[in-house]
């Protein structure tokens, strides 16, 4: 038995293997998930030719490392960015079921937050699922967030790291940070409504949702089709790579805010997670945004998943979502400004010091 499953049976977490399905859910996941697949690429490609953006949506600079030479690593310097200065470093992980979509789906935002936060913002990729399942991606993401901050020629701070994504992104953010290259070098993670737990099958998550009515859940049917691709049979479903939730707390950031929607059906195992880090587990009203110590939870109310995205929608849909998103943004804008002050003036804590690898990965 490996030591990863031997580590949670001795923490009360016994390993929970996927089944293999029967062969026509396989074979009906196959189809559904190739043909969104391919619908993507084509809608992308379509859209970015129609509606190119504009220059200041575009990255500063796009590279390529040699630890993972396919997959390109888009690079946002701030507007007002002084060549003499060291930048906090925001790496940044783009959602889409580990199956689909690539970093410039999240130009938008990159150029946004560069902007707004001052920091430099680095868009990563990952291989996707269904050509490449789990672990792939997450160690995709930490090779190429290694290479980033072994990178000379970017202006990085690398006392003030932070790591973000949207869904899966976030979920793989949480999962890099744990590998021996990255832990204890992230100082943050900022996730929008991420996937925490894969232990539980979608229709169990759909069964428990502590909602009603709303808009029909954007992951209703999709869930099934990206658990296929992504999750092998025979996996452990709790593996702390996979399911963060399950990750101890020292492999952890030391500063973790979580940004759930209301009307999503992986709310309940990310506002559980982030309770159960902040020791509220018995906080009456668990919807109710908090701050306490270096954890920070917000739900964004009247939200679905993806709500900070809003591909091939009208001028006004546009328009409305991003009216939900802007006190959102502010908000965990303003919460990164507290981080990065505090972590200028306090060190950090010794269990946090002693497992920062004193070498980086080679490449």
């Amino acid at each position: 038995m490996s030591e990863t499953l031997s580590a949670l049976q001795q923490e009360g977490a016994p390993p929970l293997l996927k089944v293999r399905l029967p062969l026509p859910h396989r074979l009906s996941c196959f189809v559904k998930l190739w043909t969104l697949k391919f619908l993507a690429l084509i809608l992308f490609a379509i859209d970015r030719i129609i509606n190119p953006p504009p220059p200041s949506q575009r990255p500063t600079l796009i590279k390529r490392y040699s630890c993972r030479p396919a997959l390109e690593v888009r690079i946002f310097f701030p507007p007002n960015y002084n060549p003499k200065d060291l930048l906090p470093l925001y790496l940044n992980v783009h959602g889409g079921g580990f199956a689909v979509g690539d970093p410039q789906n999240d130009d938008k935002f990159c150029s946004m937050w560069a902007k707004r936060t001052g920091m430099l913002i680095v868009s990563l990729d990952y291989s996707k699922a269904p050509l490449y399942p789990f672990p792939v991606a997450v160690y995709d993401v930490a090779e190429l967030a290694t290479a980033v901050l072994a990178d000379t020629s970017l202006p990085i701070n690398r006392n003030q790291v932070v790591f973000g994504g949207f869904s899966a992104g976030a979920n793989l953010a949480l999962g890099a940070c744990q590998l021996p290259s990255l832990i204890g070098r992230i100082k943050a993670a900022l996730t929008f409504y991420p996937i925490m737990d894969w232990s539980h099958p979608p229709q169990v998550k759909l069964d428990n949702r502590p909602y009603k009515g709303g808009p029909k859940d954007q992951l209703e049917f999709s869930s099934y089709w990206f658990d296929w691709g992504y999750v092998s049979p025979g996996q452990n479903r709790r593996d702390p790579l996979l399911s963060p939730c399950y990750a101890r707390k020292e492999d952890l950031p030391l500063w973790i805010y979580v940004i759930g929607a209301q009307w999503d059906m992986l709310r309940l195992e990310s506002q559980k997670m982030i309770h159960e880090l902040a020791g509220l587990e018995e906080m009456e009203n668990q919807e109710d945004d908090f701050e306490e110590g270096t954890y920070k939870w917000t739900l964004a109310k009247g939200c679905a998943h993806g709500f900070t995205h809003h591909f091939g929608q009208t001028s006004k849909k546009k328009r409305i979502r991003e009216a939900k998103c802007q006190p959102i943004y502010e908000e965990a804008a303003k919460w990164l400004v507290k981080v990065l002050t505090k972590e200028k003036r306090e060190p950090l804590p010794e269990r946090f010091i002693e497992k920062r690898p004193l070498i980086l990965s080679k490449l």
